[in-house]
């Protein structure tokens, strides 16, 4: 879906782990560590089928996998544990560009939204631990919504409290799962691989463009946009 409007976008809505934050190598790491003592074996693999979703997607992706007794609540617990104390020594490591591009949207004025499928609880974590500017002028997470991406509801939903056409906001995802969201929304995105680098071709003809970094999408917008006063 290609941008209709002028002086575009008039909005950027920002998933947030992979995107915004390289938390997704961590938890793939925790999920390797904790994957034998619940399932006999790493199960860091598995989060190249589960970026974007939801909890509750994600209990059923599991239970799928591994079977119905798949003990996904001591896996969360222990997993979540780890990941925490990985924030505590490593801190989170924050993604090429990000601060850059927050602070060429507020100096243009245009709106930022948040659209994660990640818990509250970790969304603020990750913002406040990170000493991300809380620029965004609404935050949807995943425990707030029932349909989880690949389902187009949050993006529908983002529109809709932006009170904006999908065609006039940018979606900027990472994941596969986040685009195909995006693109059944009807909204143009820009798609910044992290994870998933390799598997951009499961997504070809829906993003606008397939890009390195946040910085890159920064010099992008900038070299495009046309401001109206």
């Amino acid at each position: 879906m290609k941008p209709l409007c002028e002086a575009w976008p008039h909005a950027v809505i920002f998933d947030m782990d992979g995107l915004m934050y390289a938390t997704e190598q961590q938890i793939r790491r925790a999920w390797d560590e904790v994957g034998p003592s619940v399932a006999g074996e790493p199960l860091g693999h598995n989060i190249y089928h589960t970026m974007g979703m939801n909890r509750a997607l994600r209990v059923r992706y599991f239970r799928d996998t591994y079977g119905p007794d798949f003990p996904y609540e001591k896996f969360e617990t222990a997993y979540k544990s780890l990941v925490s104390r990985m924030k505590k020594t490593e801190g989170i490591p924050v993604q090429k560009g990000l601060f850059e591009l927050l602070a060429w949207l507020s100096e243009e004025r245009i709106p930022c939204m948040l659209a994660t499928g990640s818990s509250s609880f970790h969304t603020w974590e990750n913002l406040a631990v990170t000493h991300t500017p809380n620029i965004f002028c609404h935050v949807i997470c995943g425990d707030m919504v029932e349909a989880a991406k690949p389902d187009p509801y949050i993006y529908t939903l983002s529109c809709r409290m932006l009170g904006m056409r999908p065609e006039e906001v940018l979606v900027l995802e990472d994941s596969v799962n986040g685009v195909l969201a995006a693109y059944a929304a009807h909204t143009p995105v820009i798609m910044v691989p992290d994870l998933q680098k390799g598997q951009t071709d499961e997504v070809k003809g829906m993003p606008l463009a397939v890009m390195d970094s946040l910085l890159e999408v920064r010099d992008y917008l900038r070299s495009g946009y046309l401001r109206t006063e």
